[in-house]
């Protein structure tokens, strides 16, 4: 009886090893910031313990004992961030495998020169930014523009103020977003598999771009997987000043 008791308790006890989950971006830029949290809430404010490896990778900029943190990419490569948080049940650890990767600017010029490039780089994917579209005042939704075979498979991430990261697999997706908790960062990941390859395109924005977008409201119509042009339509002119495309864009193919 008392093995028993003894195999219960370290049975619970590596359950509770691990039992939280680090939120943020999975790939990082060199020389980029991002913030990363931890969803696991401590016995204080500062019971956090935080460490990234190697640091020629990610470092951590500023406080570690917090449950946010910023880390700072260096070298192109994988690193770790691992973090330690004391329970009011005890110790619970989780970590998070970040990779550093090398930007590739697509040319998006008129020239016929850089548009043939483009297409030779990215193996003949012909998309080179994606749209958003307003669907509510707490739901906003993205769609690729350009040729879109069915034979594309996309991955969507997105970056929330507070590090949260949520993905889809859906060619357009929606996602939730407020003023406090707005959108950072939009990955839009598209992969072909004849030839196998992928191309991913990212744009950054920033608290003002949220508040200062001025977008026509939606009628709300049967939803179209192909495009937009169905599935909503303005009721009222888009403000003039507005910028379809939004923050800064960048893309990059492997």
């Amino acid at each position: 009886m008392k093995n028993l008791m003894i195999l219960v308790v370290s049975f619970v006890a590596s359950n509770a090893y691990g039992q939280c989950t680090i939120a943020g971006t999975n790939t990082l830029n060199p020389n980029e910031i991002a913030s990363f949290t931890v969803d696991t809430k401590a016995q204080c404010d500062e019971c956090y313990s935080w460490k990234s490896s190697p640091e020629t990778n990610l470092t951590i900029e500023g406080n570690n004992k917090t449950n946010k943190i910023d880390v700072k990419s260096a070298q192109i490569g994988k690193g770790k961030i691992s973090v330690s948080v004391l329970t009011t049940q005890g110790l619970v650890q989780c970590d998070k495998i970040v990779e550093v990767v090398a930007p590739v600017t697509v040319a998006t010029s008129n020239s016929n020169e850089k548009k043939q490039s483009t297409l030779e780089n990215s193996c003949g994917i012909l998309i080179d930014d994606f749209k958003d579209v307003k669907v509510s005042d707490a739901v906003i939704s993205f769609f690729p523009n350009g040729d879109n075979p069915s034979d594309y498979l996309y991955r969507w991430s997105i970056t929330y103020a507070n590090g949260e990261v949520k993905e889809s697999t859906e060619k357009i997706p929606q996602f939730f977003y407020s003023d406090i908790n707005f959108i950072t960062l939009v990955k839009l990941r598209i992969t072909r598999n004849n030839p196998l390859c992928a191309i991913t395109i990212s744009k950054k924005f920033d608290e003002n771009f949220w508040k200062a977008k001025k977008m026509s409201k939606i009628e709300q119509k049967v939803y179209s997987p192909v495009s937009y042009s169905e599935y909503a339509k303005p009721i009222e002119k888009i403000n003039p000043n507005h910028n379809n495309t939004g923050g800064k864009q960048s893309s990059e193919y492997k």
